[in-house]
């Protein structure tokens, strides 16, 4: 006991037999592995203000609630396990002290240890402080905020081998010494044997991963899930936490298959790194959801200490066990016939082909458009001059051959070479359509090739060439162009990018007022540029400036 300001408090200080201590020295023993050899794109200073967050709000609820100095294990283990897992893009390996996105990492343990506090029931807290937190997280900010630690880190090899041998070691006696190991296998074997169920009638079901060439697909995709240290963490470290799991052996054994089963079927319509990650982590949300009425249920059992046999209520157990391989399988099926399927042909459900009835002879000609621009285009009644059209001709310079490389079909087999000429030819397009809109000073027109942040970037030149009473000519000439596959900003886990690469001659040539050439300069022209389609275009537009993004490999 000690006495502060005229009260008593009660003194808890830490115990080397504390199972926390034993999570917290394996995770920051991989913390300085990832630091060094990992790769880990986390700086130290990220790590210690969740340490420092988890530790000062424990120890904050304990001195005035429960009147007690502690030293706050479990804040500590909450900030740990949160900087572990969370990523905030824009953060590189190497960049120790950097404080990039410390709010996020802030917000998400402050939010971790208040649903500690707040969402309880019969005395317990009901979710992981740092699971929760995470999943909201990731959800409620998506990929350009926030991600997910990789599910593989680096290739094998010494310094790998040490990092398994410290995770599965310590996890396994760690989870021995809390009773938990039946959690733990049942979690992993039935994760094995459901994404096994789920992905073989689904085989080309794949995944996306920024370190890997190619999708993930198949057998691949079961082994990376499967052997991820990322999902050992997560069964090691994560699902197996006493105070959210159930207290019976028999229980524990289910609620590890249970989170399996969601981890699946969660996972099953996913295809991006990020996602998949996502939904493993809720799938222990969900069935730390469910835990208390679990544990009903299984209360008859427990009592003897026995597995389910089939009497009583041993049949809805095997029902369910059966149910559960059903949908393990169904969904991941379900998803796959969503985006691979054909678009459905009109016809009856009897196979027959329906009859569109056809009036002929009312409403509007067909040709009443076309005949009618025609003659708004012809002089009008007396007069020698025409109207004026509205349409623009674009002269485009010579287009060289265009190169695809190989990983980019890999990536979207949609996009072969007639497909890759057309991108071409619209980015080409789209600048010389920016170059005349900079030329006339036509923010109006600067819309027709481009839009978002790749518009932003045209009009901000048109809008300083206004502001300094410039008249701007840009003229192109290309000598190489091609599609490239990137990597997304600091290769973090978004989806990979498409973008047309051109190579050549940019000549800036500034007029006076009167059209008379005051300078002119030329410079290499080396950018990247991403594209996409817009309402009512027939054409393709810059949206982004892909320049000096990493090449996928």
């Amino acid at each position: 006991m000690a006495r502060l300001f005229g009260r008593d408090y009660r003194v808890v200080l830490p115990s080397i037999r504390d199972p926390r201590l034993h999570v917290a020295a394996v995770l920051l023993t991989l913390q300085a592995l990832g630091q060094t050899v990992l790769g880990f794109r986390l700086s130290i200073a990220q790590i210690l203000v969740c340490l420092a967050t988890g530790a000062l709000i424990e120890f904050t609820i304990s001195f005035f609630k429960d009147k007690t100095i502690l030293w706050p294990a479990s804040g500590l283990l909450t900030g740990n396990s949160t900087a572990f897992i969370l990523r905030v893009p824009g953060t590189l390996h190497g960049q120790w002290w950097s404080t990039h996105g410390i709010e996020i990492f802030i917000g998400v343990v402050a939010l971790g240890m208040a649903s500690k506090y707040l969402i309880r029931w019969h005395g317990r807290h009901i979710f992981n402080p740092s699971n929760v937190a995470l999943v909201l997280a990731f959800i409620v900010l998506g990929v350009q905020r926030t991600e997910p630690l990789d599910l593989w880190w680096i290739p094998m090899g010494p310094w790998m081998i040490l990092t398994y041998a410290i995770l599965i070691g310590g996890g396994l006696l760690i989870a021995w010494e809390l009773k938990l190991i039946g959690l733990v296998v049942g979690f992993m074997a039935a994760f094995a044997a459901f994404t096994a169920v789920a992905l073989a009638p689904v085989p080309d079901h794949c995944m996306v991963a920024s370190w890997h060439v190619t999708p993930l697909c198949g057998f691949d995709l079961w082994k990376i899930l499967v052997t991820s240290p990322e999902i050992l963490i997560f069964a090691l470290f994560m699902v197996p936490d006493p105070r959210t799991v159930p207290d019976g052996p028999v229980a524990r054994v289910v609620f590890g298959v249970i989170v399996a089963l969601l981890a699946v079927l969660l996972l099953g319509p996913t295809t991006l790194e990020f996602w998949t990650k996502t939904a493993i982590l809720a799938s222990l949300v969900i069935a730390c959801a469910g835990r208390f009425a679990l544990v009903r249920f299984l209360a008859p059992f427990e009592r003897g200490l026995r597995m389910p046999s089939f009497g009583s209520r041993g049949w809805r157990v095997a029902a369910g066990f059966a149910t559960a391989v059903v949908f393990a399988g169904a969904l991941p099926v379900s998803a796959a016939l969503a985006t691979h399927s054909p678009d459905p042909a009109a016809e009856l459900p009897d196979g027959s082909t329906p009859t569109v009835a056809l009036t002929v002879g009312s409403g509007t000609p067909v040709g009443y458009w076309i005949t009618s621009a025609a003659d708004s285009s012809l002089p009008a009644p007396g007069e020698s001059t025409p109207v004026s059209a509205s349409a623009r001709v674009w002269t485009l310079p010579p287009i060289p051959s265009v190169t695809l490389d190989s990983n980019v079909t890999a990536f979207d087999p949609s996009i072969n070479q007639q497909v890759a000429n057309t991108m071409a030819h619209d980015t080409v397009l789209d600048l010389i359509i920016e170059s005349e809109a900079r030329r006339s000073h036509d923010l109006n027109l600067a819309q027709s090739g481009a839009s978002a942040d790749g518009l932003t970037e045209f009009t901000d030149v048109i809008n300083q060439d206004i502001a300094a009473g410039k008249i701007i000519e840009k003229v192109y000439t290309f000598d190489r162009i091609s599609i490239n596959l990137y990597l997304p900003k600091f290769s973090t886990q978004g989806a990979r990018l498409v973008g047309v690469t051109l190579h050549g001659t940019a000549t800036l040539i500034s007029r006076d007022a009167n059209g008379n050439v005051l300078s002119q300069s030329s410079s290499t022209y080396n950018k990247s540029w991403g594209l996409s389609g817009t309402k009512g275009s027939t054409y393709q537009v810059i949206i982004v400036d892909y320049t000096g993004l990493t090449p996928a490999p």
